[in-house]
């Protein structure tokens, strides 16, 4: 390796750069090269082409704040098989580049008809190169792939391969302040990218920034080194163009002197950079990385949520707020988000007023909740999903002072409303008269919200049924946001107290998963019985409203009868019973999180165990074992089970028969069994109304709130039949 004894002709040698970066910052990449007095520019996508000498290959490495990576390209060529891909690589001089004694690392990106995957192209490069060597010397460099002497890219697109030498040796983005692993947080150099987007930089005036999310501070911390003048290469401990050939280590220390000297003094900056999250974990990664960049006392971070922190703002001097909020990619989300993101709208133009506000979202619904009209956006790409970064001036002119702190709806959210208000003065009305707590108030009436909208005291709970493939998943997106939003105003019910889920076809042990870990319980009352309901762990949450006549039937037949209740969820129908007077219930389920939420409601409504036991069972093989006798037998099976806890697989059309005999084996001769099923095209095997009494109560089991919806269920009262005397 040679270092030091570098030619003047060697230093000022012109190289033709390709410095890459994130999507839609090219701008901001060319414009700090050109501060840095690279002037020799050319934008591409997704980078700057840059024509410099080894001083100006060295600068971009240490001062660009947006690359991810500086590609020195030493071959282009097209290739129409495999061996023109390894006989272009050992053409290359790569005695310029590296001895055989280096270590090396292969990374290939792009397949083509030739190359069909990228482990093959870097494996023919690897080998072109080491047989290069071969034949020069006998030796041949061996591969580190962690931190190589020198990093060798391969770009294959369509019949075109570049070989470059990678000169960051890794993506320019780790600045040496961040732990990595655990939390997927914004990458350094979009943050810095969007920072520059949105005005700030060294000396640019302003002398306020607050990120009111600020999850684990990258923004408040690459501002801060911005505005100190701190190289973001300073602290990296690896270079790619260390091992490299051409690498002059004295001028590289040079510019790594002067970087360091022109670092400003933190006491003279009289800027105040301020943060807040709600989050524990976050707040705690922040304040390492503030720690580990050495912005201590520099950077004031609180785990406090915005909307109740007091900020130290002086109105007289300009700032800028910046935020990543959460964009709602988890499923459910949505009505949460709305309601911060106005939360984040209104608290900006409450309180930075003259300033200005970026902020970072891959959701344009979300982003309208800003009251602000946006002076422009910018497409990045962040974690994998297609983002815009909008700046929102926070001037008199650009404020829609007539929306700032109320709902910005659309034209579909009105409409919604209008149906959701008037289907609410029906329902409310009937729901108050009959003390009904819980009720169905929307279920798809219009197809094209297809959503169901349920009452739970003064919360809703909405369920998206799953779109039809044939509908643009954009377009079912924004109505299932229209229809949200309008839910607070239609319903008159809190933004936090609407609970979004995404309902789709159940296999197996999925009606069972926990959607979250918030653990909102609270306890609903039906006709004299208590239960513990819960809106947002659990798909479905404990209680199915349109059995609530089922219900009522069971309590008002139950009395002094044994009371058999089959698949029995969180044993509602056991409850009623024993309002109803059962003499006892019994309740069979195989989920350990049902029985155990079943016990919960029994004891809840003070009935002893001793007469009112819950069983964790496959219901199956419970009926093919149980001798004991009931008067009164409950049974609301699944459409379909594959759960590991059976024996056998459920499918409800064809196995019903079967069950419904096993239960009638255990009913007593004057005995009802309520069998029922929420399969939509299910049909009741026509033999058993040979064996048994069966009439067909469906409509009378469908209160006010699910008449419209005929087929949410099917239900029968089944009993022997009298023998002949």
């Amino acid at each position: 390796m040679t270092t030091d004894t570098q030619t003047t002709d060697s230093v000022e040698q012109v190289y033709a750069l390709e410095i890459t970066c994130p999507l839609g910052l090219e701008n901001v990449l060319e414009q700090e090269l050109h501060a840095e007095g690279l002037l020799q520019t050319r934008l591409g996508e997704g980078q700057v082409k840059l024509s410099t000498n080894l001083e100006g290959m060295y600068k971009a490495c240490l001062w660009s704040r947006v690359a991810t990576r500086v590609m020195f390209p030493v071959a282009s060529f097209k290739i129409e098989s495999a061996d023109d891909l390894y006989d272009g690589v050992k053409a290359v001089d790569w005695s310029a580049h590296l001895t055989a004694t280096n270590t090396i690392a292969i990374d290939c990106h792009g397949t083509n008809d030739h190359i069909r995957n990228t482990q093959f192209g870097a494996v023919r490069t690897k080998d072109a190169i080491a047989d290069y060597f071969v034949a020069l010397s006998g030796e041949r460099p061996s591969v580190e792939k962690e931190q190589p002497d020198v990093r060798i890219a391969v770009r294959i697109k369509r019949d075109t391969v570049t070989i470059s030498i990678d000169l960051a040796g890794e993506s320019m983005h780790r600045r040496g302040y961040r732990q990595h692993g655990g939390m997927a947080p914004l990458k350094e150099n979009l943050a810095a990218g969007l920072l520059m987007r949105a005005g700030w930089g060294r000396d640019c005036g302003l002398t306020q920034l607050i990120d009111p999310m600020c999850g684990s501070g990258t923004f408040l911390v690459e501002a801060a080194l911005m505005s100190l003048d701190i190289a973001p290469g300073l602290r990296r401990q690896y270079w790619g163009f260390k091992g490299w050939k051409q690498h002059n280590h004295r001028l590289w220390q040079q510019l790594m002197d002067f970087a360091k000297n022109r670092k400003k003094d933190p006491a003279t900056l009289g800027i105040r950079f301020q943060g807040t999250d709600r989050e524990q974990k976050a707040i705690a990664a922040a304040r390492e990385c503030i720690k580990r960049a050495g912005l201590t006392n520099l950077i004031d971070v609180s785990m406090t949520p915005f909307q109740e922190h007091e900020f130290e703002i002086n109105k007289e001097k300009p700032g800028l707020v910046i935020s990543n909020p959460p964009y709602g990619e988890r499923l459910g989300d949505e009505m949460t988000l709305i309601a911060l993101y106005r939360d984040l709208g209104e608290w900006v133009v409450n309180h930075a007023r003259g300033w200005q506000f970026m902020m970072l979202t891959s959701n344009e619904q979300l982003a309208r909740q800003i009251p602000v009209r946006p002076e422009k956006s910018t497409r990045v790409i962040n974690g994998g999903l297609e983002c815009r970064a909008y700046r929102f001036p926070i001037l008199a002119g650009s404020i829609k002072e007539d929306v700032v702190a109320q709902s910005v709806m659309s034209p579909g959210a009105k409409m919604f409303a209008n149906r959701l208000q008037k289907n609410m003065k029906k329902f409310k009305k009937w729901a108050d008269k009959n003390n009904i707590e819980c009720y169905r108030v929307y279920d798809a009436d219009m197809p094209e919200y297809a959503v169901a909208i349920d009452i739970y005291k003064d919360w809703a709970h909405v369920q998206e049924y799953q779109a039809p493939k044939s509908i643009d998943p954009e377009k079912a997106k924004q109505r299932l946001f229209d229809a949200v939003s309008a839910i607070p105003s239609a319903l008159n019910i809190a933004e936090s107290n609407v609970v979004v889920k995404h309902r789709q076809k159940q296999t197996g042990k999925a009606q069972y998963e926990k959607l979250d870990q918030s653990q909102h319980e609270m306890i609903v009352e039906e006709y004299g019985c208590e239960f513990i309901v819960n809106l947002k762990d659990y798909l479905d949450t404990g209680l199915f409203l349109d059995h609530r006549p089922v219900r009522k039937l069971i309590q008002d037949r139950a009395n002094g009868k044994r009371f058999l209740n089959l698949f029995c969820y969180t044993a509602t129908a056991s409850v009623h019973a024993g309002q109803g007077g059962a003499r006892s219930t019994y309740s069979v389920d195989m989920s350990n999180t049902y029985t155990e939420w079943a016990r919960r409601n029994i004891e809840l409504n003070e009935f002893s165990p001793r007469d009112h036991k819950v069983e964790r069972a496959d219901c199956f093989e419970w009926l093919r074992t149980n001798k004991d006798k009931y008067d009164f037998i409950f049974m609301d099976p699944p459409t379909f089970s594959n759960s590991k806890k059976m024996a056998e697989v459920l499918d409800i059309q064809r196995d019903h028969g079967d069950l419904i005999r096993l239960a009638m084996a255990r009913l007593s001769k004057k005995g009802e069994l309520i069998f029922s099923n929420n399969y939509r095209r299910f049909i009741l095997d026509e033999a058993l109304a040979t064996e048994f009494d069966i009439d067909n109560v469906t409509k009378q089991t469908l209160d006010l709130d699910f008449d419209r919806n005929t087929k949410i269920h099917q239900c029968w009262v089944i009993r022997h039949k009298e023998v002949a005397q």
